[in-house]
C-alpha cells in the first residue's frame, strides 16, 4: 500500500464502476509504482507556464487499468519525459506559513508554488489522514473549501481526475498531488458553477443532461452570443456577456438527488459520450475535441469518488451537479457542436475486434495519454450504461445501431449494449491512428504556423495539439483537420 511519501501501486483494486481489467500482474504494479514515484520526484505537475498539465501519471494509471506491459509504461514514460519541466525543492519556511489561513489564501492560484502546496498536503495527510484533509480542504463548506472547491473544477477537470486516481488506487501521495494541483488552479471556472448554483435554488427547472445540451444548441440567442474568437473566454465574453440570466437558469436546470446519484453518474458519461463522439465534421477526418473528451476522461472516475465512504452524500450529490453542470458549460465553450447521430450508424471500424484488442492498440499507441483515458472512460460508460438501456435520457441505443454493429464487428460474449460502445471506441482509436499514419507531420506544422506558443513547445506536445482540436463546434477549428478520402460517411 502507498503512503504519503511512497507510491506504490496495488494489483488488487476494488469494484467500482470505473472499467479495469481483471488481472493486473505485480511487474506491471511494480512498473507503474517506479515510474510514478520518478514523475513525482522529478517533474512538476505542469510542463509550462500557460497550464498544460503534467500527464504522466493518467497515462500510465490508464494503461495499466487496461492491461498494459512493462514494456508499454516504459514507453510512454520515455515518449513523456523531453517534455517535462523539472520540480523544485519547497520552501520550507511558506510551506509551515500554510498553517495561516490568510498565507494559504494569498498563494492560490499560483502554479509557482506548486511544490510548496504538495509538500504542505502531504503533511497535513501525514498527521490526519486522507479523509481529514479532503473533507477539511474541499468538503467542509467554509470558506477555504468553498474557495478550493470552484479550484478543484478549474483546469479542465485535471483535479477529479487526478483525486479519482487517488481514490482508486489507494494512494495518499497522489492526493496530496491532487490538492496541490487544486490549490494552484484559478477560480474562474468554479466561480460560475457557484454563479448557476445560487441561480438554480431560486428554479424548479429539472432536466436530462440530453434535453439541456440541444437547448443550448437551439437557442438562437446562445448561437449568437458564441464566436469562434472567444476561444478560451467563450464563457465570459460570449454567454455571461449577452446572455447570463438564461444561460445560468439553462445549465442550473441539472440537478442531482443522493436517490439518483447513480443514475445520473451513468448519464453523465452517457451524454457526454454522445455530444463528444458525434461531435463530426462530414466533410473531415473524424476528430474528437480537446475539452468535450476531458468530460467524458472525468466522468469515467466518478464511480470511484461515489464509493467513497468518507465523502458525505450531500458532498457526492453536490459534486455531481457541478460535474454536469461543467460538462453542459463545456460543450458551450466549443460552440455547442451538433451531434450527428448518422456518423456513428455509418461507421465501419478499420479493424473490427473485442474490446481486448482495442486496449492493446491504446496501450501501444504513441501520446500523452488521452488515448488511453479516453477509451477506458468509453469502456466505464458501456458498464454504467447497461442498466439504463431503457431510459429516455440514455441516447447511445437502439435495435437499429446493436444489429448494424453486431453485424460489423461479431465480438463473442459481449452484450448488446456493450456493442453500441464498442462501435465508438474503434472510431476513437481509428482516427489516432490514422494521424499518426498519415497526417501528424503535417498537422503539427499547421498548428505552429497559426499559433505561435507552439513553436516553443515540445514537438510531442504540439502533436497533442493538432490531434485533439479546441472549439469543434467552430468550422475555423477544423482548419488542420484533412478532409475524408471519400464522399458521405466513408470508412477512415
Amino acid at each position: 500500500m502507498g503512503t504519503h511519501r511512497e507510491i506504490k501501486i496495488p494489483t488488487q483494486v476494488p469494484i467500482t464502476g470505473t472499467f479495469k481489467v481483471q488481472a493486473l500482474p505485480a511487474e506491471t504494479a511494480a512498473k507503474a509504482s517506479e515510474i510514478l514515484q520518478s514523475n513525482h520526484d522529478n517533474y512538476h505537475i505542469y510542463i509550462h507556464d500557460l497550464g498544460l498539465h503534467n500527464h504522466i501519471l493518467h497515462h500510465i494509471l490508464a494503461i495499466y487499468a487496461l492491461g498494459g506491459t512493462s514494456a508499454q509504461l516504459d514507453q510512454a514514460y520515455k515518449l513523456a519525459m523531453d517534455s517535462q519541466r523539472p520540480t523544485r525543492r519547497p520552501d520550507p519556511q511558506r510551506v509551515s506559513d500554510f498553517q495561516d489561513t490568510a498565507k494559504f489564501k494569498q498563494c492560490l492560484g499560483q502554479g509557482k508554488y506548486y511544490d510548496d502546496y504538495f509538500a504542505f498536503f502531504q503533511n497535513e495527510i501525514g498527521e490526519n489522514g486522507v479523509p481529514n484533509t479532503v473533507n477539511k480542504y474541499l468538503f467542509s463548506g467554509g470558506e477555504t473549501a468553498e474557495d478550493m472547491l470552484r479550484r478543484f473544477f478549474s483546469g479542465f477537470l485535471h483535479s477529479p481526475i487526478h483525486l479519482g486516481y487517488a481514490i482508486e488506487f489507494d494512494q495518499p501521495l497522489i492526493m496530496a498531488e491532487a490538492l496541490a494541483l487544486t490549490a494552484v488552479h484559478d477560480s474562474y471556472f468554479g466561480e460560475v458553477l457557484t454563479d448557476i448554483e445560487t441561480a438554480a435554488r431560486t428554479s424548479d427547472g429539472n432536466d436530462s443532461l440530453i434535453n439541456l445540451q440541444r437547448e443550448i444548441y437551439s437557442n438562437s440567442k446562445f448561437r449568437e452570443a458564441m464566436k469562434y474568437d472567444h476561444g478560451v473566454f467563450q464563457i465570459r465574453d460570449g454567454l455571461l456577456a449577452h446572455a447570463k440570466d438564461e444561460f445560468l437558469q439553462v445549465v442550473g436546470s441539472w440537478k442531482v438527488t443522493l436517490e439518483d446519484l447513480q443514475e445520473k453518474t451513468a448519464e453523465c458519461l452517457n451524454s457526454t459520450v454522445y455530444w463528444t463522439s458525434l461531435a463530426q465534421r462530414p466533410e473531415k477526418q473524424i476528430r474528437f475535441d480537446f475539452f468535450l473528451m476531458h468530460s467524458i476522461t472525468a466522468g469515467s472516475l466518478w464511480p470511484v469518488i461515489n464509493s467513497a465512504p468518507w465523502i458525505s452524500a450531500e458532498s457526492k450529490c453536490r459534486l455531481l451537479e457541478w460535474k454536469g453542470r461543467a460538462d453542459l458549460i463545456l460543450y458551450c465553450q466549443t460552440g455547442a457542436p451538433f451531434p450527428r447521430h448518422e456518423e456513428l450508424v455509418a461507421y465501419l471500424p478499420q479493424v473490427p475486434s473485442g474490446w481486448d484488442e482495442i486496449f492493446r492498440r491504446a496501450c501501444e499507441y504513441k501520446d500523452d495519454g488521452h488515448l488511453a483515458k479516453l477509451i477506458r472512460a468509453v469502456a466505464t460508460a458501456a458498464q454504467l450504461s447497461n442498466e439504463y438501456v431503457h431510459e429516455a435520457d440514455f441516447v447511445i441505443k437502439s435495435d437499429e445501431e446493436f444489429l448494424k454493429i453486431a453485424h460489423m464487428s461479431k465480438p463473442p460474449e459481449i452484450h448488446a449494449f456493450r456493442l453500441l460502445f464498442l462501435t465508438l471506441n474503434p472510431v476513437v482509436i481509428d482516427s489516432a491512428e490514422q494521424f499518426n499514419q498519415e497526417s501528424v507531420e503535417q498537422e503539427r506544422e499547421m498548428i505552429c504556423a497559426k499559433y505561435k506558443h507552439a513553436n516553443w513547445m515540445s514537438t510531442e506536445i504540439q502533436r497533442v495539439t493538432a490531434r485533439w482540436p479546441r472549439h469543434v463546434g467552430f468550422e475555423q477549428a477544423w482548419f488542420h483537420v484533412p478532409a475524408r478520402k471519400s464522399n458521405g460517411l466513408a470508412r477512415l
